[in-house]
């Protein structure tokens, strides 16, 4: 009976490409987004990102990626307020799993992006909990990836680049703050 009602559970939608194996080599741009947009890991001033406690523990688990994956190349990160890029290649397809099948099912390949996310994510988690006893959820449940062809890495790296410059201090815009707007 149980398992019955597990199956008919509703699962939430994935947001990767069905087409794409994500253990494959090449570039990918990685955007994970705190939980309801909270500005956890600092704030922007004059064009600068300035990191809190817990920006700092991203940079510190994205130093640590860089020693535990040689199979990938870690080109670039960026930790804004509410969110987080990171510019990352596979340096080659190192997982082959006999009749897989490209868009058949979503299971998370060793050696992955989703994989590496996951990771990632729950480490960033895990230490921020040790160290600081935050037990309210981090991240959004999901991330959002660009597969990337090498002629846009340019343009990628200067929008990555000029995220602090760019960026608004969007709890003091109304235009995107909608519950300020509201009262």
């Amino acid at each position: 009976m149980r398992k019955r009602a597990y199956k008919q559970r509703r699962r939430r939608r994935t947001m990767r490409c069905r087409t794409w194996n994500y253990s494959s080599r090449g570039w990918y741009f990685l955007t994970i987004v705190t939980h309801k947009r909270r500005h956890f890991f600092g704030y922007v001033q004059d064009d600068t990102m300035h990191l809190s406690p817990f920006g700092e523990i991203i940079m510190q688990e994205w130093n640590k990626s860089i020693a535990l994956r040689p199979h990938m190349r870690f080109d670039y990160i960026i930790v804004m307020p509410e969110h987080v890029h990171m510019l990352v290649y596979i340096k080659k397809q190192l997982v082959r799993v006999p009749g897989y099948k490209v868009g058949h099912t979503f299971q998370r390949l060793p050696k992955s992006i989703s994989s590496f996310m996951a990771q990632f994510k729950a480490m960033c988690v895990r230490q921020i909990r040790l160290k600081f006893n935050y037990v309210k959820p981090i991240w959004q449940p999901n991330y959002h990836d660009h597969i990337i062809r090498d002629i846009d890495i340019r343009r990628v790296r200067s929008y990555m680049r000029n995220n602090p410059k760019n960026y608004r201090h969007k709890r003091n815009d109304f235009s995107y703050n909608t519950r300020t707007q509201s009262k």
